[in-house]
């Protein structure tokens, strides 16, 4: 095995999960306009069928209008429910596809993917852009952004579609960080009928990471970043630590890192007074089974539903490889695993 390879590739795969998909990721900086433009240039990876239609949805979030896409069944004459679908952390745009360099790391279409699934089923959806995407990006001072700022636009989203008649009801979709961010949003006012957390972490950010990178790093590494993260955290430059490392440990990353850490899903999912799907893939090596085990115990109501075959993206992967499953993060046309659309359409279409 390429052991450089495998090391590039594993930082890859935690970064989407930690980094705020600044244009920092890779330790380089990157021109925000070049970003910008790879992004909106971008083509959707596929289409989708004939039996849904697709329009531009907008959410006013403050003074940002994040740019969306409403999905609905090409044929309804009745009040349909409706979900907001929260992406995970990177540079994670509406369709699941990560924008500018890390499009070669992450380029699943998982949420548009579902979308039409849900469409089908009759369940309509708006996915939408990140406010660290496109025009909004030039808007925005990044070194100020904090994780309440896009659990704000989880917020005004709920919001604009609980009050549009076309719906019935409004269900929260999110996907890794965003499985925290729907749980935050509901806790603030969020209106919603239920939450749906797709491979939603159990234990705070902190825990997370130091148990990835303990899988890659020697331990005398591993001790560096131990004190390297404490001392970022704390304002102060991270010091030595492991070159591949610092993309995780940039200054504009500083502030949304230290409101991150502050949160613990298991404190705030015992807090929810609505009913919350877990949704777990049993080969994500991202997020573990045990990590929706501990939401279901914090929160007994819940109900778990666990996808052994399926990995963090929700296609099914043969083993824990990563290397084995970097393809599956990057392929669009691999179908995401037949159990994920069925059992969140049939568990939204059962709530009151």
């Amino acid at each position: 095995m390429n052991t450089l390879r495998f090391f590039r590739f594993s930082l890859i795969v935690t970064s989407l999960l930690v980094s705020i998909a600044l244009a920092t990721a890779a330790g380089q900086a990157v021109d925000t306009s070049t970003l910008r433009s790879r992004a909106l240039a971008s083509a959707i990876d596929t289409v989708p069928p004939k039996s849904v239609i697709e329009t531009q949805f907008t959410i006013q979030s403050g003074t940002l209008t994040l740019p969306g896409t409403l999905t609905v069944p090409a044929k309804y004459n009745h009040q349909i429910p409706v979900a907001l679908i929260v992406a995970g952390s990177g540079p994670t745009d509406r369709n699941g596809n990560s924008a500018g360099p890390l499009r070669a790391q992450n380029n699943s279409n998982l949420y548009a993917i579902l979308a039409w699934q849900l469409a089908t089923a009759g369940i309509a959806s708006v996915r939408y852009d990140k406010r660290v995407l496109g025009d909004n990006l030039q808007k925005m001072d990044l070194s100020s952004i904090s994780i309440d700022d896009f659990i704000a636009d989880a917020i005004a989203g709920a919001r604009r579609l609980v009050a549009d008649r076309r719906f019935s009801k409004v269900i929260l979709i999110g996907h890794s960080e965003g499985a925290e961010l729907v749980l935050q949003a509901v806790n603030r006012g969020a209106p919603a009928a239920g939450i749906v957390m797709m491979s939603g972490a159990g234990r705070p950010i902190t825990v997370v990471l130091r148990e990835q990178l303990s899988k890659q790093l020697p331990p005398p590494e591993l001790v560096k970043w131990d004190s390297a993260f404490a001392r970022y955290l704390r304002g102060e430059a991270p010091g030595d630590v492991h070159p591949g490392l610092m993309s995780l440990l940039q200054p504009t990353n500083r502030r949304f890192m230290q409101s991150w850490v502050k949160y613990d899903p298991v404190v705030e999912i015992a807090k929810v007074k609505i009913p919350v799907l877990i949704v777990q893939g049993g080969r994500d090596i991202q997020v573990s089974e045990s990590d929706a085990r501990a939401l279901k115990t914090a929160q007994p109501a819940a109900t778990l539903f666990v996808i052994p075959a399926a990995n963090h993206v929700f296609r099914a992967a043969l083993s824990d490889d990563r290397l084995a499953q970097a393809k599956l993060y990057i392929d669009p046309t691999i179908p995401i695993v037949p159990e994920l659309g069925p059992a969140i359409a049939d568990w939204v279409n059962k709530l009151k």
